[in-house]
């Protein structure tokens, strides 16, 4: 009895609450927790605890080595509270004149410190022109994120690092950032190094905002020449590129023809031929890779130059001109084509339609190679041209160098040192102008009909001795000697740079006057083709298959085909020379040819309706191409007349006039024609001025169409410039009826209710302010995925509670985090 009367009278802790009140930047409210001891708090945070005992006189909280007294004494309550700082165990006391608590009460005080942020950082370099900096990657912190910032340092002599703020969520412990760093207003030369970090902080409130930063990066521009050395590293490498592609061109056009006559005569396809012609499908997949990174690779060489290196407008519209015939490789027809031979294939349809498809591709595919071949003509010609364009500038600021030392020189106060040092950098740079020299020439011989360059060797050899000898007389002292050396030097240049201008000149016309010849005579020589043709056909139609005169109409049939074929060689050697020929007129040569082949193939079976037809069609292909020569024949001319300063008759008259007024006239010189009588080669050459006088405004109207045509509707009226080309038709096949005439009329209502309806748009516009337009950035390709893995995101932020414990919250972060690494590998 007595032992239990000894127990009863210990003190006895009975229950207890634990009240935890937050840091105020972690936003959590207050937590209330019964009868738990072991404490796992953020740092900070104030904890109460109230403790409900009997028979307890009094009670300690050991914290550590600190004891704490209660703040608070009620009967049988005691409060104790406590700011966490450190992670701790903690024991309670409880005694009373019997004694203390019988067993230990000692509980774990863990206190979790708030974590440095941390970042990860993906930076894409735009190597390409030098003009931004993408950065994107994913940071966080255990509790929340306050700012982030790029620092960079725009040149080494400058120790001072600027700064500039990267939007972010700061509701978000865990997210992604992007940011697109452009450099348009930094004014970074050549040879410019760009030195810069990121930096993001955390939200502590306890110890202060903490920050974590990257490592430096550095990006340099590279200097003109460098730059220089790039641009022909890659103009060589897309030089290869385009004969390997002629290569794998010529590789395909053979196993075209291959399987075209495998295929002769058979009724069904074996094993072999479905390989092969798989096969065909394959290797024309990997042609068009190649084709489109030629293009990409071009387009981006082209853009590198003009970023440092301006050139000229004349320039710049070939290699506009240059970029398009290498856009129009991949035509969509034949890629139809394509498509539909794999259709065949799968779909195991009857072989004489494969038969029909092979034909076809065959001839498309030898387009192909000629206008690969003529790309890579072209190419080398830009090439020397833009060679020599860089050449003549580099003597010029040669040129202007030498003179600016040579006032420096004539300075009394000027030091000869570094005169003489000014002078031997100066030596230099014109060593390298001599190596682009010798380049130029080499570029020169590389193609079809290499240039006259005039002979410069004497001034080189003179500037090499002046610029020696003006560097031995500054360290002599010998400043007058000097100086006319340098103007020696200065003025050898000028000649230098006199003679590659005048070549480059007379070059120019030149050769504008050897091709508009060599053009005019391809037209006349067409024109005379197509009446040659025209007779032909006649003839043929009135011709039996039994009458002896067949086979001398054949024989003629044979001649025209040979003249052809020196038209398509004459009109292909021209097209290597003249930018501005479409790829679109070599096609069209193709086209005639295959028309021509089929003509003959049907006379020899004797198959007089399908000669004739093809024989109509090869005469619309060249009207075709007399028309499209035309107008190029006219283009070069207003080019040639530019070149040598002298402007166009009527030129001003024509703009003057609208597209109406011009429709109009048209319509009535193709009534006057149609009531004129006139036949043969009059009436010919007649309708084949009038159908290039409505291609001309059809083309005009496209083109007005396209510049003011902004989603309102078509401006030019509906279906105008397809009736339009319906009467171009008509003319060429030299068929004026009274449905031609009739449509003139309705073209020409549509045409001035068109222009009626824009005059009232541009009164509206006049009374409109122009609203503000958003242009959208093209992200590299890098962090597409970065951007689409924040989105997701996002989306799923949505659906998440917005009041999470803690670990829920720590668990949807690493789910973040590993997502974003995800991202991070598909895009590398």
């Amino acid at each position: 009895d007595q032992y239990v009367i000894n127990v009863v009278q210990r003190p006895i802790l009975k229950t207890f609450n634990v009240y935890l009140d937050f840091p105020g930047y972690l936003s959590r409210k207050k937590e209330r927790l019964s009868n738990v001891g072991n404490l796992q708090v953020p740092e900070g945070t104030k904890i109460k605890w109230e403790l409900s005992t009997l028979l307890t006189e009094q009670i300690q909280l050991n914290l550590g080595e600190d004891i704490l007294s209660p703040t608070a004494i009620e009967s049988d309550l005691f409060v104790f509270e406590h700011r966490a700082e450190n992670s701790t165990l903690y024991g309670l006391n409880l005694s009373n004149k019997h004694g203390t608590n019988k067993q230990p009460i000692i509980y774990n005080l863990e206190v979790v410190p708030d974590q440095h942020p941390k970042i990860d950082v993906e930076s894409y370099q735009d190597t390409t022109l030098f003009s931004f900096i993408a950065l994107s990657g994913n940071i966080s912190d255990d509790y929340g994120l306050s700012k982030l910032k790029l620092h960079y340092q725009m040149d080494q002599e400058s120790k001072k690092f600027l700064s500039k703020s990267i939007p972010i969520a700061a509701s978000q412990n865990a997210q992604r950032f992007y940011y697109q760093w452009e450099f348009d207003s930094m004014s970074l030369r050549g040879g410019n190094q760009l030195k810069y970090y990121l930096e993001v902080w955390d939200n502590d409130g306890v110890n202060g905002s903490k920050s974590t930063k990257t490592g430096i990066y550095t990006f340099r521009i590279p200097t003109i020449k460098e730059l220089k050395n790039e641009v022909e590293a890659q103009n060589k490498k897309t030089e290869n590129d385009i004969d390997k592609t002629i290569q794998e061109a010529k590789e395909l056009k053979e196993e075209l023809e291959e399987a075209e006559n495998r295929l002769k005569g058979k009724k069904e396809l074996n094993w072999q031929d479905e390989n092969l012609l798989r096969d065909i499908l394959d290797k024309r997949e990997e042609l068009n890779k190649a084709i489109q990174e030629l293009k990409e690779q071009n387009e981006n060489t082209d853009k590198k130059r003009e970023r440092f290196t301006p050139q000229n407008e004349k320039i710049k519209k070939k290699v506009e001109q240059l970029q398009k015939l290498m856009d129009d490789l991949l035509d969509e027809e034949t890629k139809r084509l394509y498509e539909e031979l794999q259709k065949l294939l799968e779909e195991q349809q009857n072989i004489e339609d494969i038969q029909d498809a092979l034909d076809k591709l065959n001839n498309k595919e030898s387009n192909l190679e000629k206008e690969l071949e003529r790309t890579l003509e072209l190419f080398k010609r830009m090439k020397f041209e833009n060679k020599l364009n860089e050449t003549i500038n580099d003597l010029d600021n040669q040129s202007v160098e030498q003179e600016k030392l040579l006032e420096k020189t004539e300075e009394k106060s000027s030091d000869n040192q570094e005169l003489a040092e000014e002078q031997e950098q100066l030596q230099e740079k014109f060593n390298q102008l001599q190596e682009e020299l010798e380049e130029l020439e080499e570029f020169n011989q590389e193609l079809d009909q290499p240039e006259a360059l005039p002979d410069t060797q004497e001034e080189q050899e003179e500037i090499e001795r002046s610029q020696e000898e003006s560097k031995e007389s500054l360290k002599e002292g010998q400043k007058k000697k000097s100086r006319d050396a340098q103007k020696n030097a200065k003025q050898k240049m000028q000649k230098m740079q006199e003679k590659l201008e005048q070549m480059q000149s007379n070059s120019e016309i030149s050769m504008s006057q050897e091709n508009l010849d060599d053009l005019r005579d391809i037209v006349n020589n067409l024109l005379k083709l197509s009446f040659d043709q025209e007779k032909l056909m006649n003839d043929f139609e009135a011709v039996k298959q039994s009458d002896p005169r067949f086979v001398e109409l054949s024989q003629q049939q044979l001649k025209l085909k040979d003249d052809a074929k020196i038209v398509e060689d004459s009109l292909l050697s021209l097209a290597k020379r003249v930018f501005v020929l479409s790829s679109f007129v070599t096609r069209e040569v193709g086209e005639m040819n295959t028309h021509m082949d089929k003509s003959v193939e049907a006379i020899k079976d004797r198959k007089k309706p399908n000669a004739v037809a093809e024989q109509q069609f090869t005469m619309t292909s060249m009207n075709n191409l007399a028309l499209l020569l035309d107008d190029v024949l006219q283009q070069m001319q207003e080019n040639l007349a530019d070149a040598m300063g002298k402007p166009q008759k009527g030129k001003g008259d024509q703009k003057s006039q609208s597209l109406g007024e011009l429709q109009k006239q048209l319509n009535q010189q193709i009534n006057e024609l149609k009531q004129s009588g006139k036949t043969g080669r009059e009436l010919s050459e007649e309708l084949a001025k009038l159908a290039a006088e409505q291609q001309r405004i059809r083309e005009a109207l496209k083109e007005m169409q396209d510049k003011l045509n902004d989603g309102k509707g078509d401006v030019s009226g509906d279906g105008i410039p397809e009736k339009m080309e319906e009467t171009e038709i008509d003319l060429v096949n030299k068929k004026i009826t009274e449905k031609t005439i009739q449509r003139q009329r309705e073209i020409l209502t549509r045409l001035l209710e068109a222009e009626d309806a824009l005059r009232e748009r541009d009164k509206d516009e006049e009374r409109k302010a122009e609203t503000g337009k958003d242009y959208e950035k093209q992200l590299p390709k890098a962090f597409e995925q970065y951007l689409k893995a924040k989105e997701q995101e996002t989306e799923l932020l949505k659906t998440i509670p917005p009041k999470l414990y803690p670990y829920y919250k720590k668990e949807v972060n690493e789910y973040f985090k590993r997502m974003g690494n995800s991202a991070t590998t598909e895009s590398k």
